[in-house]
């Protein structure tokens, strides 16, 4: 039961070239090669891989500084996304890229490094937490690790983006409250909710970071993997089936968008639900889950009524 709360290689300056005519037909993306610009009028453009950290973005430049725009639009999984010829045209002219970094971006990630070798400044939000390439790649579902490298994210776009340092402090300060209280309101959530039923399992493993946080445990993923591109393995499946019925796991937590025919078929024959979240992307416009702040309370919510 599925439950729904709520061939050759090409030249940088052709690559920017070809970005320019698609431009011209309707195709967004910027044609400077550099991210500069000579129009005062022009905003620069912080382009951020995902939909999670061009919220996050937003939000430190929230007096309108700049234009941010994210990479991969909302609902994309962030582990498969194959870059377009367009998507290396708008990295190359950002003043700064923002990406998640810790082997998130999969494929988008050697283009990432690509465009940093030409020049563009990025930042990667994994070093900015001294999380390292191979852990849990999930920054965002820590809240309060967002909030300590908040700091640094906004000093790289005041020094790369020319921002305003005061005006970037003034919405630092706004969006580290906003942050912290809904730190609060989810750690409210999980109050009512016993020790012995605070057990989850996932379609993969995504909600290690939210699980420490808010004292729940992941007794196991359907994916052995922080990847949706990990395949499952039947033995596995078995065993995991018997943990989820003898440890009396409530449901299944998959991502929304993501396959999960694995993750279904683990479910019913355990009995239990299938909880679709919001895992790589923000969710659609009006799904309460369009914002950082609104993806975390909106699973939140969602995990904490499954396991009461």
């Amino acid at each position: 039961m599925l439950r729904v709360l709520g061939s050759g290689k090409w030249s940088s300056t052709q690559v920017v070239l070809a970005v320019c005519v698609l431009a011209s037909v309707g195709v967004a993306a910027g044609c400077g090669g550099t991210g500069s610009t000579s129009d005062p009028d022009v905003l620069p453009t912080v382009v951020a891989t995902t939909s999670i950290w061009a919220d996050v973005v937003t939000n430190l430049v929230c007096d309108g500084q700049a234009s941010v725009v994210s990479l991969m639009p909302a609902g994309a999984d962030p582990h498969d996304y194959e870059p377009s010829l367009a998507d290396r045209g708008r990295l190359e002219s950002a003043v700064v890229v923002v990406a998640n970094g810790a082997g998130l971006e999969g494929r988008v990630g050697r283009t990432i490094a690509a465009v940093e070798d030409g020049g563009t400044p990025v930042v990667r939000i994994a070093e900015l937490m001294g999380v390292d390439s191979g852990e849990d790649p999930h920054l965002w579902f820590d809240p309060v690790a967002v909030v300590d490298a908040l700091p640094a994210l906004a000093d790289a776009l005041v020094a790369d983006a020319g921002l305003d340092r005061v005006a970037v402090d003034g919405c630092l300060d706004v969006y580290i409250a906003e942050l912290t209280e809904a730190d609060r309101a989810i750690a409210a959530m999980f109050g009512p909710v016993a020790a012995d039923r605070r057990l989850i399992v996932t379609n993969h493993d995504a909600l290690g970071r939210f699980a420490d946080r808010y004292g729940l445990t992941v007794v196991g993923n359907v994916l052995p993997s922080s990847s949706t591109l990990a395949e499952a393995n039947p033995a596995d499946l078995a065993a995991l089936v018997e943990r989820i019925t003898g440890l009396g796991v409530e449901a299944v937590f998959v991502d929304i968008g993501a396959a999960t025919v694995d993750a279904e078929q683990v479910a019913s024959r355990a009995g239990v639900e299938v909880v679709e979240l919001y895992t790589g992307a923000l969710g659609e416009a009006g799904s309460g889950a369009d914002t950082y702040v609104g993806l975390l309370l909106v699973d939140a919510q969602r995990i904490a009524v499954t396991l009461r």
